[in-house]
């Protein structure tokens, strides 16, 4: 992998043509073309389906699309797939954990919190009972900017990857645009029509309750109160009602990008321009880590009724006027090449520090984490 992190070194001074890494993947779904898939659904209007539906101009041609998985889900599942590569002793990662022992065992790493560096959970805990913004650590990321971003780089580079805002702190915060984006959308899709209900076994009647201790109240005869019907509490028969059914689409598709222009972006304070490279060059690397450990498989798994089968995929080096150059990238590659960054890294002073950094909740986010797990103290009303 030493050529092909000499070729992200380079390309990532921009003096060449080259622009971007793209990566394109070509589905169908796991049980052929003719079957139905789900995708995320959102609030709509009655009478419309509860998905995002698009006229997108391809190759001069106007098509629909729906999309099967956002920019921020897929973000969110090349995280996931780093945490559990990091769990597994397969990859080198720096990592925020915060640990809590209470109604339950929990600990949150900083691939799982939704704002990543600026998160609530970070803002609400503490290190060695410090309240974090007010450790050396949390200013740092306090004051963490574009033209100097050392303190992430080195305990949070996913936050420069996917992408982040400090939105949660009064004042004029830093953004942090994703330099790794990605999404999956389907090709001329067809909505489909379903019906849904449930059939209880015993076909019980009557209307109930459940109390603070969610023990069942049952009455044999009763008012059709909203809440005291079987139905709602698990039990009964539910009458078949339109939901909604899915899709079928021509192909399924999953374009990603890899912006050499934005790493640009991000500098590293006084360091040596050497030192910036390969900073720059090592969160190439983690981006297409990332990218490779979530979606490099034979399959891809969206949510229950969409899965995904890899029909064609191509990673490509896109320059200027269009250009394109094939690039050769197992999962396995991808994770050397990542650890050859890493060490190249190290050697220039501006790497990752792989030592964790463990937080606790404070009393007040301990207490709404146990009330979360156990939805409410005995006696709670």
């Amino acid at each position: 992998m030493a050529g092909l992190y000499d070729e992200l070194r380079s390309a990532v001074t921009l003096d060449g043509d080259r622009a971007l890494i793209r990566i394109r993947t070509e589905y169908e779904p796991a049980g052929g073309q003719a079957a139905r898939i789900y995708p995320p659904t959102y609030p709509a209007s009655a009478g419309e389906p509860p998905y995002v539906i698009e006229s997108k101009l391809v190759d001069g041609e106007v098509r629909t699309d729906v999309l099967l998985d956002s920019v921020q889900s897929q973000a969110n599942r090349a995280e996931e797939a780093l945490l559990q590569a990091h769990r597994e002793g397969r990859v080198r990662l720096p990592l925020l954990q915060i640990e809590h022992d209470g109604a339950a065992r929990v600990q949150l790493t900083s691939l799982e919190l939704p704002h990543r560096y600026a998160d609530a959970y970070l803002v609400d805990s503490r290190i060695d009972g410090v309240a974090f913004d007010k450790t050396d650590l949390g200013k740092a990321f306090l004051a963490a900017t574009s033209a100097d971003a050392s303190a992430l780089l080195r305990h949070d580079p996913g936050s420069l990857v996917f992408g982040a805002w400090n939105s949660h702190r009064k004042g004029r915060q830093a953004k942090f645009p994703r330099i790794y984006a990605s999404e999956v959308v389907g090709w001329d899709p067809q909505i489909g029509d379903r019906k849904a209900g449930r059939m209880d076994p015993l076909n019980l009647v009557g209307a109930g309750s459940r109390g603070t201790d969610g023990e069942l109240s049952f009455s044999p005869v009763g008012a059709k109160v909203k809440g005291e019907k079987l139905s709602e509490l698990g039990h009964g028969n539910i009458a078949p009602n339109r939901a909604h059914g899915g899709v079928t689409v021509s192909a399924a598709e999953r374009v990603a990008t890899i912006s050499l222009a934005g790493l640009d972006r991000l500098g590293f304070g006084d360091a040596a321009d050497d030192a910036v490279l390969a900073a720059r060059a090592l969160l190439a690397a983690y981006a297409l880590m990332a990218d490779r450990l979530a979606f490099g498989g034979p399959s891809l798994w969206l949510r229950s009724g969409c899965e995904l089968v890899t029909v064609s995929e191509s990673l490509l080096w896109v320059g200027r006027g269009g250009a394109v150059e094939p690039i050769e990238l197992t999962v396995g590659d991808a994770i050397t090449l990542y650890d050859t960054a890493l060490e190249k890294s190290v050697r220039q002073g501006l790497a990752p520090d792989l030592a964790p950094v463990t937080l606790r909740p404070g009393p007040g986010l301990a207490k709404a984490i146990d009330f979360a797990l156990t939805k409410a103290d005995e006696g709670d009303d």
